[in-house]
This record gives C-alpha cells, structure tokens and sequence, in this order.
C-alpha cells in the first residue's frame, strides 16, 4: 500500500528553540503566559493559530513519514506486519543514534573552535552557530538508547509463537565449547537470555563516550612518560635498578635484606620487584608516576569490560601497554557480547573457580578501586563496581552484570560434579542471586532502588530515564497508562476538556511529578511512538483492549492525542489523520474531528479526506459522527425551546399609519456575520458532510437538528449562516442527479418543487432509501429553511424601513434592493402560512415532534405579524399592491381550519393580528401618495381580482 503522504526524510543537524529539552518535574504546575491546554481546547474552533509559535523539530516529520511506511500496510500477514513495527524501531533508532553522533561532532567541532586549536577558519555548516548545549545533548543521547532498548528488547517480549520451533536447538550433543554452555544457559533461563538483552544495551550505549585514550589522558599525563604507554613501571624501575648500582645488589631485590628499607634511596615503601602481584604480596608501593600509570591502564581496562569491547581489542590494548597478563585474566569471562571469542575446551570448574578467585581480589586485594571493580566485575560482585559507578546506566550495569554472571555460575554448578562443587563452596562468592528475592521481579526492584538511591534518584526521575526504566522493569503499559492519566488530570485541571476527557481522579499512589505535561513536545513524540509500536505488537499476539481493558486503553491513548493535538498547533495537519488512525472506536473519528474542524477551505478538506481514505478511515462514518459530535457537546436534542419567551421581533406599540407594527432593525443581532464558536463548528461539520458522497437522507437529518437547535435558542445568525453554507438546494445538487438549478439561476426556495417534480429512485445512488421518509424530511428541512430566509428578508426590510426615514437615502437602489427583499419574504412565507412543520418524519408516523410544535408556538405568530409590517411599510413605500396582499393573507388565515389561525387562538395574540389587518385596511384606503405604483390594470391586479380604487378614499 502506497504511503498516505510524503514527508522529507532530511538529517537534524539543529536543534528545535520550541522543543523543551528540560525534564518536566509536575505536571499539575499551571504555567505561567502561555497555556498550553487552554489553547488546545480553544483553538481547535479557530482558522489560524498566528498566535502560536511553535516550530516542529525536523524529527516530527521523520517519525511521521516512517510510521506511514511501515504501519500502514494492513494486507500482510501478522509475522510480516510485526516485522514492518521492528524495522520503524529500528528506523528511528538509526535516525536518533545519527542525530546524536551530529550532535557530539559539532559539539566537538565548537569546543575546539573556542579553544582556538583550528586554522584558517571554520569549516562548518550554516547552522553550526547555534551552540549544542549540555542538556540537548544529553537528551538526544538518552532519546537513542531508548529506541535501541526497544529495538533489543521488543523482538524477545513480543515473540512471533509461530515461528518458536524453527529456533529450538535439536543438537543432543553435551555442551564442549564455551559459547555452547553459554548458548545453553541463555536458551535455558529467559530471565537470563532478556538480562543478557538489557546488559549489551548497557554496554553499546556506553560505547558511545568519550574515548578511551581520551578517559585516561589525564592520569597518562599525570604518569609523566610522555606517549611512551609500553615497559610498564619506567620511574620504578629506574629506582629499583638505581638501588643495585649504588649498593652493588644483584639479582632480585629482596624486602627482607637487613638495611634495604634504610638504604632503598630514602624510602622504605617502595616495592623492590616488577611483577604484577608485588605490591600486594609486599604491601608496598609504586613511584608516584606509575601509580598514575597503573590507575590509567585499569581505568582502561574497566571501560572496555563496561563498553563490551571484544577480547581482541582488549588484548591490542593491553598489548600496546605490554601488559598483556590483564587480557589473559579477562578470558574466562564469557562476555555478553555474542561475536567474542570462544574457548574450545571449555572446563566449567575453571571458571566457577575463577570467579572466586576474581571476587577474592575485589574484596581484598587490588591497589585502587578500578582494579577492584575490574575484578569485581568479573565476578560478579555490585559493591566494588557500584563504588565507581557514576550514572544511573553505571549502576544499572553492575547490578544486571552481577545478576547475569551468578545466574551462570549458578547453572555451571549444576553441571559440575560434587567434588568441585565441595571446592567452590569453600570460597567466597557474589550473594547477588541471593539478594535478588525474585528473580523474576528483580529489574522491577532494582529500577525503583534507583529511584530512591541519593546517588541516582534525580537522574532517574528524567522523563527518558523514567522510561527505560519501564521498559526493563517490564511495566511499559502501566507506565503508559499513569502517563495518560496525568495528562489528562492536566488537561482538566482548569476546564473541562474535550480533547482529552478525565474518565477518573487521579489515583493516589501515581506521582504526577514523575509524568511529563502537555508542553513537553518532544517527550509526547517518543511516547506517543511508543504506545503506538507496542500497542500494534500487542494486537499481533493476540491481546485484546476490549472488555476491561478497555478503559485502561483509552486512558493510555490519551498521549497520542495529546501529540496529534501538539500536530494541529504545529500546523501539521496532513500528519493528524495518520495519527488518529492509530486511535480505536468512536476516539478515531472524535479526535480526529476536533483537530481537523478548524479547517474551511474546501480544498483542504478534499484533501484531509483523500489522506483519510488512503489510511482507511471509513470517510462515511467520520462524516456521520462529526455533527453528532457538536450537536452532542451542546445537547441539542434536550435544549429547551427559549425562542418561546425570547423570540420577540416587534416593538411595543400601536401600529402607525405608514410603517404598521414597527419590526426592530437588526433582530439577528448588530453584528450580523458573526456565529457563536459553539454553532459554527456545528456548521463545520455540516459542511464535511457535504463533502462525502451519498448520505443523502443523513445529510437532511443532521441539518434539521441544526435548525432545530438554532432556532430553539434563537441562534438566529447561525441559522442565517446554516441556510448560506449548507442549503437545501446544494444539499440536492451534491448528493443527487436531479436537475435542480444553481443559486444564481434562482435564488428563492423554489428548489423544493424542483426536486419534488423529479422525484425517482434514480436521483439518488442508496436504492434502499425508503422514499416517503426521503421526501419528508428533505420537505422539513425546507420548511425551516423557508423560515429562516423569511425572517432574514424581513429585518433586510426593517433595516431599509430605517433608513428610508432619512430622505437623502431614498436611492433608487435602495428601492429596488427592498423590492426583491419583499418578493423573497412572500416566497419564503408561503410554507411557513400553510401547515408549516405539521407533517414531520418521526421514527413513530403518526406521532408529534415536539420540537416542531414547539417551534411552531415559538415562531409563527411573531413571523406572521412582522411579515404583515413588512408588507404594510412597502405598500405605503413602495406600491399599495402589498397592502391588497395584506388583505388576502387575513382572508388565508380565516379560512376554516387554519393552523396558522390555530396558533395565534393557542398564544393569545388573534387581537393583536386583527389589529395589524387593521392597520393594514386604514392605510389602504386613504394612502394618497402612490411611489411607483403599477399601473391600474396590471397583469397580477388582473390576476387577482383586485381594484384600488374600491379602497381609494380622499380626505
């Protein structure tokens, strides 16, 4: 499957300003200036966001065109597709590890630069201005250990169970080499074989320090033998041979000499022999500058066991020192490191033994605490590697070192005969097996010892460190989950959010100060990467989220929408679908929703749906649930109908003589185009609606609950805006094939009967429509729709009643503008007078909607009443004709069974109406003043049966 989109896939050589490289201490701080959640919830109702300034890191787009690669692909099997979620570990893997080796090469580049050691300049790149701080650093570094955590771990916890048996090992042969015990063992113990997983990672990451040669430097210079590293002790030596000449001594200088301690040029501390065992068996020193020597090469010799070097290199480097004895002492241990050398013959007593030799040494012998913990990493002791420790990944390696190479011991033991084992139970061994309580659980305790630990606690509580943490204590979920709900007690800690709902409180026992915010960008983008790989991994091995875990999912997904809500303030709206895509249930479209509505041009739009489509996201039903969505957050279906007391239109007063009932001016509101935020994403999504072929009769429905609500509230600017953006006659024009003409052919509702004389089961393309049903409600709809336009014609026109008070206004525009506006009003009214919303749809035929009849009560007689104004001011403005069709309107409403009669008898006002008639009578018969009035035998006079001059009366 072709990828939804395209993304550049260029290196990061810069680091993001907006991104937050600090770690977040609590969540529940409210920030101070820029809110981060007030503004995802607020503005997911606006078009543009030029308030926000945030600038995406490059990783952002690499991530999300990486995702789209690898996880989009739903025709393959579940082993190839869990192959596809290991090689996007790996790929963000190569690109955080390459980002971090940038970093520390310009770093490198920039402190040599300030210390002035480059000529002719600098050859850097145009962004190497920006200086690579310590805590970017740091950051990018602990952002590539975690993914290849993830990328060692992730294969053996999530196990294509198909494919076990292709690796069990059917060799019954016993064990001969080193590497065949070692490769049983790990193949026996899966704590072992994820131990072993968790130690390499420790010493890759490792790996990536500073050099060697660089570590050592120091003490090296400190030795004073500039770059000679071989002949071991040079400034010993030279004493011990300088002590023969002058006293004549030959062969080896014993201790015990009478006189050698007085005569030993002035020191009684200096060892007298060269081999490497002397200054412990004679408990004497060396020379100040080998002593600095001798610290150097075990230093060394400790970072390369911590590094995992192979024991080729440690032996090129200890050979270069010609103190190749340090590597022959190193080769029993079977490294982690699975390309080390093997030993053949392989004696598991040689080895039990060594290791307690090798923990003899590290509690009793050695001369400094490296060349302690050199030996007690060899055997496996915590205590003597912990005293060099100095990071948490330090600690974390001897502990897991000790685990690993006790646990070995352990089986070695089981192998050996009782004779050796007699031997090895006189010696003192490492206890860490014994400390651990479980050993299943003992990564568990281990990382919250860490946490804990003075030594550790405050690298530990680094969000990064946090997680790998999780990650080898195996609690990723429940660390995901506790994340989740975090952000979500944030995101609700001062409104209600839409985004990221809170389904509980907090639990007590969650440190919220352990969890990032919302602000931390860079941490939502791991995160959410996370959860994604694992929760696809957990699907592909059969784990359901349905059921009771449901919850907990839904919880632990509020971190991927908090990163898609991250992609709208971002501007990144092309990447939001890829990302709700990754959402389960109702959230996909939900989320998915809320972070694309801000969008209105229809272009845009198109193309999110295109996007969608590729990524199959059912378009139909995201379409379907959006107006559910808005009309859900203000519960239109329950809104009391307010328009029943506020719909008022009409002054206070007696008619007058020219204008009838005075029509207040601007009744929709003084600010005409504007729509409350709540009701325009209602129409949003109505327009989004019309975007998706078919959903015809879906498409009728949703816009009549819209009416519904507006008119309810008496939103009358949104049903204003309604009737523009989604009316009746696009509605038909879009979605089917009858021949309906376009606005700027005819702009009346004269649509209507368009449709209804082309009505066929052909127009439309769901051939199980139920037909009466369609005709129905698409005859509702209109109705409303009518009524809406009405009322909008009828404050045009008390609008222009206004202003025609001032006579320099009286253009001829004006009076043609008020003549089309009253020609609308009487178009728009004809259905509102006759059985207006009387023959609704309802899931019960036969049954009353109350909403209509309650807009009928709230709505007919105040429209009424200002529509026989309307036509009282342009009879006596424009032309007496409108003032005949007064006439005929009391004479409809009088007809026997009028609803709209009915209406006026049930609310009280029928006096009211008989007074406008009324008004409309006298102005009638004694208006003298014609303005451009038609001629006496017009075709529509002629029509109607009417004479004037009947009404003609002169003072």
């Amino acid at each position: 499957m072709a990828p939804a989109y395209d993304f550049p896939a260029g290196d990061d050589s810069s680091s993001s300003g907006s991104l937050s490289h600090g770690d977040h201490k609590s969540a529940m701080v409210q920030h101070s200036g820029f809110n981060e959640m007030a503004d995802l919830e607020e503005t997911y109702q606006k078009t543009t966001y030029q308030d926000i300034d945030i600038q995406p890191d490059e990783a952002v787009d690499y991530f999300a065109a990486e995702l789209d690669r690898y996880t989009t692909d739903l025709d393959v099997a579940p082993a190839e597709k869990r192959a596809q979620v290991l090689q996007l570990v790996d790929s963000y893997f190569n690109y955080t590890r390459n980002k971090a080796d940038r970093l520390h090469d310009r770093q490198a580049r920039q402190q040599s630069a300030r210390q002035g050691s480059w000529q002719g300049g600098m050859d850097i790149d145009d962004d190497e201005g920006s200086v690579v701080g310590l805590d970017e650093l740091r950051r990018a570094e602990e952002e590539a250990q975690t993914w290849d955590l993830l990328r060692r771990i992730l294969p053996l916890r999530h196990r294509d169970l198909t494919s076990l048996q292709l690796h069990k090992n059917h060799n019954d042969a016993p064990a001969q080499s080193r590497k065949q015990w070692w490769d049983e063992f790990i193949i026996s113990d899966s704590t072992a074989k994820e131990r072993k997983i968790v130690l390499e990672w420790l010493q890759s990451s490792a790996s990536y320090g500073p050099p060697i040669d660089e570590l050592v430097s120091e003490l090296q210079q400190n030795a004073e033998r500039g770059d000679i590293l071989a002949h071991g002790w040079l400034h010993t030596r030279s004493k011990i041979k300088l002590q023969k000449s002058v006293n004549g001594y030959q062969g080896v200088l014993d201790p015990a000499i009478p006189g050698l301690a007085e005569s030993h040029l002035g020191s009684n501390t200096l060892i007298t022999q060269l081999d490497p065992d002397s200054i412990t068996r004679q408990a004497r020193r060396l020379e100040l500058q080998d002593e600095f020597f001798e610290r150097a090469i075990w230093l060394g010799c400790f970072e390369m066991l911590r590094r995992g070097y192979p024991m080729s290199e440690i032996r090129d480097w200890c050979s270069a020192r010609t103190e190749l004895w340090r590597a022959a002492a190193f080769a029993p241990l079977p490294l982690s490191n699975p390309e080390d050398e093997d030993q053949a013959e392989f004696d598991p007593a040689s080895l039990i033994l060594w290791n307690r030799v090798c923990y003899k040494t590290s509690r009793d012998g050695g001369t400094s605490d490296y060349d302690k913990a050199v030996y007690g990493l060899l055997a496996g002791d915590v205590e003597s590697v912990e005293r060099v420790s100095k990071s948490w990944d330090d600690f974390l390696f001897a502990h897991y070192n000790a685990l690993l190479r006790m646990q070995f011991d352990s089986f070695l033991l089981k192998h050996v005969g009782e004779d050796v084992r007699k031997v090895a139970n006189k010696f003192a061994a490492s206890n860490a097996l014994v400390k651990s309580k479980n050993l299943r659980s003992a990564g568990k305790d281990l990382v919250e010892r860490l946490e804990a630990d003075p030594r550790t606690k405050d690298e530990a509580a680094r969000t990064l460190k946090l997680l790998q943490g999780a990650i080898i204590a195996n609690e990723l979920d429940q660390h995901l989950h506790h994340q989740g709900l975090v952000l979500s007690e944030h995101a609700n800690q001062v409104q209600q959010s839409k985004l990221i709902p809170k389904s509980r409180a907090l639990p007590s026992h969650i440190d919220p100060r352990k969890y990032i915010d919302l602000s931390d960008h860079d941490s939502m983008r791991i995160l959410a990467h996370v959860l994604i790989i694992d929760s696809t991994l957990d699907r592909l091995n059969g784990f359901s989220t349905e059921g009771s875990f449901d919850s907990i999912h839904r919880e632990k997904e509020h971190l991927i929408a908090g990163y898609i809500s991250y992609l709208r303030l971002a501007n990144l709206e092309e990447m939001i679908p890829l990302y709700c895509s990754k959402l389960h249930g109702a959230r996909v479209h939900e989320t998915l929703s809320r972070n694309i509505i801000h969008i209105v041009n229809n272009d845009a739009r198109v193309n999110q749906l295109t996007i969608m489509r590729k990524l199959r996201i059912d378009i139909a039903e995201f379409a379907k649930a959006q107006p559910a969505i808005y009309l859900g957050d203000v519960n239109a279906s329950d809104a009391p109908c307010e328009a029943t007391q506020n719909f008022k239109i009409l002054e206070d007063g007696p008619a007058t003589l020219k204008y009838g009932r005075i029509v207040k001016p601007d009744f929709f509101g003084q600010d005409g185009e504007y729509v409350d935020p709540e009701d325009d994403l209602i129409i949003r999504s109505l327009e989004w609606l019309m975007l998706v072929p078919g959903l015809l009769k879906e498409t009728c429905e949703y816009v009549i609950q819209a009416y519904k609500y507006f008119l309810k509230r008496t939103h009358l600017r949104a049903a204003r805006a309604l009737s523009d953006r989604v009316s009746g006659r696009e509605i038909l024009r879009s979605k089917t094939t009858a021949p309906i003409r376009g606005s700027d052919e005819d702009s009346g509702p004269g649509w209507f009967e368009e449709f209804a004389n082309n009505f066929s089961p052909d127009i439309v393309e769901d051939a199980t429509i139920d037909w009466d049903e369609l005709n129905l409600t698409i005859k509702n709809l209109w109705e409303l729709e009518c009524l809406v336009n009405a009322l909008d014609a009828i404050e045009t026109l008390s609008s222009l009643a206004v202003l025609t008070r001032d006579e320099t206004a009286n253009s001829r525009e004006v009076w043609a503008h008020a003549g089309q506006q009253i020609r609308l009003a009487k178009e728009c009214m004809k259905p509102v007078l006759r059985n207006w919303l009387l023959k609704p749809y309802t899931a019960n035929p036969g049954t009353e909607d109350k909403d209509y009849t309650a807009l009928r009560q709230a709505y007919i007689p105040e429209t009424v009443m200002a529509f026989v104004s309307s036509l009282h001011f342009i009879g006596t403005s424009l032309t007496r004709d409108n003032l005949l069709e007064c006439m005929d309107l009391a004479a409809l409403i009088a007809e026997k069974g009028s609803d709209v009669a009915k209406e006026f008898i049930s609310c009280g006002r029928m006096k009211e109406l008989l007074e406008a008639f009324a008004a409309c009578s006298k102005a009638l018969a004694i208006w003298t003043s014609d303005k451009k009035s038609s001629q006496p035998g017009s075709k529509k006079m002629r029509e109607m049966g009417w004479s004037r001059e009947l009404w003609s009366v002169k003072p």
